[in-house]
């Protein structure tokens, strides 16, 4: 019988055959476009791409004293610093009351992952909707029950904090499915040895269900960073980067730039995208650090 070694050159090109689809779109949709953004915040052009000249990093320094990039920056660190916490505290509280394999555990899933399957686009114009001052359903009702009506999306210290609770609201659920089946996955026998040593229920959480889901939480984590950073659909769609450009986030300010207000300036969107994506890198390289230092920790 032929050793198992003689086959993993063979088994090693299987592999990259399965994944060469996905290798494939990423390079196409992913990839490309990135090096391509990278070399457009080069040069000085705009979407007609006429007049196109070499400007080096001409954008890079005008960015850096440029007032609204700091806005949205401060923005986007502001949405992303409470949209991650409560998206994840809101499904790690409600993953330990649907873990269990009943009819009704299992509805509520269903019922909780409808939102994420929803478009951001007709979410936002929805709740748009329910929170207009004068038309909408919330306003109303708190007129009903003797409060004072609230501009939720107009009051510059409530439009951002109503964007991210939209926004949590929305993608919760797609968190709590993972965590859920993170926690379905953990053995049963060591909450039985638990409870013999008599631990509690906090002591349980503790000691085997966040070492037991710590991947699955981390993944989470960095995945929803990632998303939040890149927040535009619901500001966009919601406020329009208002009151005060109080929601601007730095992906609107691209598409603003590039895209909305002469002159259409391609390159200095491009150089903006530059930015946030190394922003977003060393983000989510000061994560990955200290979740695997946590990860280390929780493991010992």
């Amino acid at each position: 019988m032929k050793n198992i070694e003689e086959f993993h050159p063979r088994t090693q090109k299987c592999a990259y055959l399965f994944i060469m689809p996905s290798l494939i779109i990423l390079t196409v949709f992913v990839f490309i476009p990135l090096a391509a953004s990278f070399v457009i915040s080069l040069l000085n052009i705009n979407i007609f791409m006429n007049d196109i000249s070499f400007g080096g990093f001409v954008n890079f320094i005008k960015l850096l004293s440029d007032g609204r990039v700091l806005n949205a920056t401060i923005n986007s660190f502001y949405f992303t610093l409470l949209e991650v916490p409560v998206q994840i505290g809101l499904a790690l509280i409600l993953a330990m009351y649907v873990a269990r394999n009943s009819r009704y555990t299992k509805m509520l899933r269903s019922f909780y992952y409808l939102p994420f399957i929803c478009s951001m686009t007709a979410i936002g114009i929805i709740w748009s909707m329910l929170l207009d001052p004068n038309l909408g359903f919330i306003p109303y009702l708190l007129k009903g029950i003797g409060l004072e009506s609230v501009s939720f999306l107009k009051d510059p210290y409530l439009a951002m904090p109503t964007v991210i609770a939209v926004t949590a609201w929305k993608g919760f659920g797609y968190t709590l499915t993972l965590l859920t089946a993170a926690i379905l996955n953990i053995s049963a026998s060591l909450y039985e040895a638990a409870e013999i040593d008599g631990a509690g229920a906090w002591k349980k959480y503790t000691h085997i269900t966040i070492p037991g889901i710590f991947s699955t939480l981390s993944f989470c984590i960095v995945t929803t960073t990632i998303s939040s950073l890149q927040v535009f659909d619901q500001t966009y769609v919601m406020t329009q980067g208002g009151p005060l450009r109080k929601t601007e986030t730095l992906v609107q300010y691209i598409y603003d730039r590039g895209f909305q207000t002469a002159p259409y300036d391609l390159g200095y969107a491009s150089a903006i995208s530059t930015y946030l994506f190394l922003i977003i890198v060393i983000i989510i390289f000061i994560l990955r650090k200290f979740i695997l230092n946590r990860g280390e920790t929780v493991n010992e």
